[in-house]
């Protein structure tokens, strides 16, 4: 019984570890996959006012 108290310690901050690195882990992916679903929009957003905009300088100095 003496080798049960002296474990139970450790054991509890293992599962404590386990926890916190897992929900470490999720909020990265979820964020990973946010900043992907940002960048994509972005970029269909960005495609399609350079095809309204044809050749003109879109977001710099005008040509005129």
């Amino acid at each position: 019984m003496e080798y049960l108290a002296v474990l139970i310690p450790s054991i509890g901050i293992g599962v404590i570890f386990y926890f916190v690195m897992r929900w470490i882990f999720r909020a990265d992916g979820a964020e990973r996959r946010a900043r992907a679903n940002a960048e994509e929009d972005a970029s269909n957003w960005y495609e399609k006012i350079k095809s309204r905009h044809d050749d003109r300088e879109h977001f710099g100095k005008s040509n005129q």
